[in-house]
């Protein structure tokens, strides 16, 4: 991996003595405690890869190679060149380097990482995806794939409704067109309703989709039959308040 860089505002200057807010500060502690103190500096060019963008990339590239048998390092060099070129053949882009490219490739790039993670069935770490992808497309691909939206596991997955069903209602009887839905594993299914619809949003910063009716059949949350049964009810109902009013 090449080395690691950081993003960072000046907030002081005190003569010498410059205070830099890091935008990644987590991350970068790992470094200090490992005794790196000593940095490089380069002047912040706004439209080039972040370095969240880079990690994330790396650390895509990595899960593919584990799930492919990789061990050297020299299998996941030439890994990374040919999930670059495969994604360019793919894209139309051009070469290029996750050292110095442009956001917008990275986040292409890595958006087809993603994607490619899920299609085959590569189990990867979804720390820092929200900062590095569609959070609607990660949100839809969850359902899809049976993966909790949160933790990418895949085991124990339940459709949460982020809209609340209320006491009483049967979900097996239930019009799921009305509702955002997501995929969370059973524990962060419970800490959706421990902490609130507001607060899981707080911590992890997505909501729930809406699915049109073709992808709630295709994900068999709902049959045709069922949403015919549903417009049916809510035309009597519909009839019925007319009559009342009239």
């Amino acid at each position: 991996m090449e080395n690691e860089r950081y993003e960072g505002h000046v907030v002081s200057i005190k003569k010498d003595l410059v205070t830099f807010r890091i935008d990644e500060i987590d991350s970068m502690i790992k470094l200090l405690k490992k005794g790196r103190v000593h940095f490089d500096l380069t002047e912040h060019e706004p439209e080039q890869i972040t370095g969240i963008q880079r990690r994330k990339a790396y650390a895509m590239i990595h899960d593919i190679g584990m799930a492919q048998g990789c061990e050297q390092s020299y299998e996941f060099q030439k890994l990374k060149v040919d999930l670059k070129d495969s994604f360019c053949r793919k894209s139309g882009y051009g070469s290029f380097s996750l050292s110095n490219c442009s956001k917008y490739v990275a986040t292409d790039f890595i958006s087809w990482l993603v994607e490619l993670c899920f299609f085959k069935g590569i189990p990867f770490q979804f720390k820092d995806l929200v900062n590095t992808f569609d959070t609607e497309r990660q949100v839809f691909l969850c359902l899809v794939h049976k993966r909790c939206t949160v933790c990418g596991q895949t085991n124990n997955i339940q459709i949460n409704h982020e809209d609340t069903v209320g006491m009483g209602n049967d979900r097996k009887h239930l019009n799921h067109r009305n509702h955002r839905l997501e995929a969370l594993c059973s524990y962060h299914h419970l800490e959706f309703h421990r902490l609130g619809s507001k607060s899981f949003f707080d911590k992890y910063h997505f909501h729930g989709t809406k699915l049109r009716d073709e992808q709630l059949i295709a994900l068999k949350l709902m049959s045709q039959k069922q949403m015919q049964e549903f417009d049916e009810e809510y035309e009597r109902e519909k009839l019925a308040r007319r009559n009342i009013d009239e």
